[in-house]
């Protein structure tokens, strides 16, 4: 089912590669976590400048370039956090471990196919899903990173139009 042993197989080695899936795992919920905060700063900021915003009639051509401006990183924001908690990821090989494969099967047909799973197998279908995870993290924590970037670039036209609404309110 499988390629050739890369490792001895040992339960050290099924061992090691199951720690490894767990950590991959453990890093997604930091990832989710990370993106939470990053989205209740901008929501927070969001609700701050809508706040400070004057009625269209005040507005003045530079409090509407600095809307404009933060509202296009916000976008960029909301995007990138979308993007990181939805990665695309083509893997074309079910695993027993994966939820998705798992579903897709009648119940009988997962026990049996589970139940038939040598320790070769085990291993390697585990480590396929360890180097299938570490590819969504690094998708993930990627999307972040620009999520966070973005957000850091649109700190100072919200700042602008935060200090503008204010003035022409």
């Amino acid at each position: 089912m499988f390629h050739e042993p890369i490792v001895p197989l040992s339960t050290t080695s099924i061992e090691r590669a199951e720690k490894s899936l767990q950590r991959m795992l453990e890093w997604i919920g930091r990832h989710d976590l990370r993106s939470g905060a990053t989205m209740g700063i901008t929501v927070a900021m969001l609700g701050a400048l809508s706040a400070a915003t004057p009625p269209i009639s005040k507005w003045t051509a530079s409090f509407t370039v600095a809307l404009v401006l933060t509202g296009l990183g916000f976008a960029i924001v909301v995007g990138e956090i979308i993007h990181g908690l939805f990665p695309r990821m083509r893997n074309d090989r079910p695993s027993m471990f994966f939820f998705g494969s798992i579903a897709a099967m009648p119940q009988e047909e997962y026990r049996r196919r589970f139940s038939a799973l040598t320790d070769e197998d085990y291993l390697q279908d585990v480590l396929g899903q360890v180097y299938l995870n570490a590819r969504i993290l690094r998708s993930k924590f990627r999307s972040l990173r620009r999520a966070i970037m973005a957000l850091m670039f649109t700190v100072p036209a919200w700042a602008c139009a935060l200090s503008l609404g204010r003035s022409l309110s």
